[in-house]
């Protein structure tokens, strides 16, 4: 769960307490995750708290997302249920906002970069 989360992390990072919805751009749009070994990860984000991740390897996984404080978004897989239950939710940090049309160069904790972009539309 901990990739999963850390996928996450990387779409929006920091929200200004006075934004409402720090993911408000994903909602209707494709977020893409490039791979340090090239492959793609698909994420969509929606207002009524759910996600879909389209794994590079044909997987999909659905789950809800919630705010834990202001810089903090949990993330629960609910599809297909995670055989070790204490393992379904992680929490990531996010530090700054992104809008449709942009690309960026995010860390993961290993040190790897991951590119990331929203695109309009699904």
């Amino acid at each position: 769960m901990k990739s999963i989360a850390l996928g996450f992390a990387a779409v929006f990072l920091s929200v200004a307490a006075a934004q409402a919805d720090p993911f408000a751009s994903a909602y209707g749009n494709t977020v893409t995750q490039t791979m340090p070994n090239g492959g793609k990860v698909v994420i969509y984000l929606n207002a009524d708290k759910t996600w879909e991740r389209h794994n590079a390897d044909g997987k999909v996984l659905k789950g809800t997302f919630a705010w834990k404080d202001d810089t903090h978004a949990c993330f629960t897989t609910t599809d297909p249920a995670p055989q070790d239950p204490a393992k379904a939710t992680g929490c990531s940090e996010i530090k700054e906002s992104h809008k449709v049309g942009e690309t960026w160069t995010e860390q993961l904790g290993n040190g790897q970069a991951i590119t990331m972009s929203i695109t309009a539309g699904r």
